[in-house]
């Protein structure tokens, strides 16, 4: 039977990527009427919410890869980022750690096209497993549910982080870019990067955008820019919480 493995997976991701791609339409049609609506009011939308929660996984020994602490620069990076280029505030709704060992593949997962692979042949259930969110009333890859910052010991190749887009609402990064003593990986635009590709963001090719596909710290580190199209595609996501015209702002 595990030949059928990966049309199964298959199966599951197309149906994630259909639900998601439904519900990004709707979402950006509702977007699109709120701002017609606000216009006509004369009224300015506050910022909209992207929830965002991270968990950390442990290694063998049981030993967490990082600490909160150490992610909490490039979550505050990644909330001015946003903040400024797309009217976004980034809400982290918890950070947790995972003491239970990983199998090889979720601690040391492969990236891009080796990653897709091994979701469709089931080596990312140890994350979905975890995914599920802080915030119960929110069920996973529904309208305003968080996206999940998976931290993991090391991605392979030249690859810090990797998102899986649409399908996905998980993204990994690798424990390093969080080490301020590691010179050549620490990296704060690395999380809000891959926020972008889980907002549906494809590779830009000004190395002054967030979308930039290369960083290398310390002495080529990519911009943080944000173009108009970027903001309208990140504001139409499912996973945002829109600003409420003539009320106070709050988090979602």
């Amino acid at each position: 039977m595990r030949f059928l493995q990966p049309v199964t997976g298959f199966g599951r991701a197309m149906g994630r990527t259909a639900a998601a791609m439904a519900l990004d339409l709707g979402s950006g049609a509702a977007r699109l009427g709120e701002v017609a609506i606000d216009a006509m009011n004369g009224q300015q939308r506050p910022p909209a919410v992207l929830r965002v929660q991270v968990i950390i996984l442990s290694d063998e020994n049981g030993i967490p890869l990082c600490s909160a602490a150490a992610v909490a620069p490039a979550l505050e990076t990644a909330d001015r980022i946003l903040q400024a280029g797309a009217g976004t505030r980034v809400r982290t709704v918890g950070i947790r750690t995972v003491s239970a060992t990983p199998p090889r593949a979720a601690l040391d997962p492969r990236a891009n096209r080796g990653l897709m692979l091994d979701d469709l042949l089931g080596r990312t259930e140890f994350y979905r497993r975890h995914v599920g969110p802080i915030d119960a009333a929110v069920e996973p890859g529904m309208i305003a549910a968080p996206i999940t910052v998976i931290v993991v010991r090391n991605i392979a190749g030249q690859t810090t982080g990797c998102s899986l887009g649409m399908s996905a609402d998980w993204v990994i990064t690798q424990s390093t870019l969080f080490d301020v003593d590691s010179e050549h990986t620490y990296d704060q635009t690395v999380l809000a990067h891959e926020l972008g590709h889980a907002l549906n963001l494809p590779h830009h090719r000004d190395r002054a955008n967030l979308m930039f596909p290369e960083s290398s710290p310390p002495g080529s580190m990519r911009g943080t820019s944000l173009t108009a199209w970027q903001r309208g595609v990140i504001q139409a996501n499912r996973h945002l919480v829109p600003g409420r015209s003539g009320r106070t702002f709050d988090l979602g």
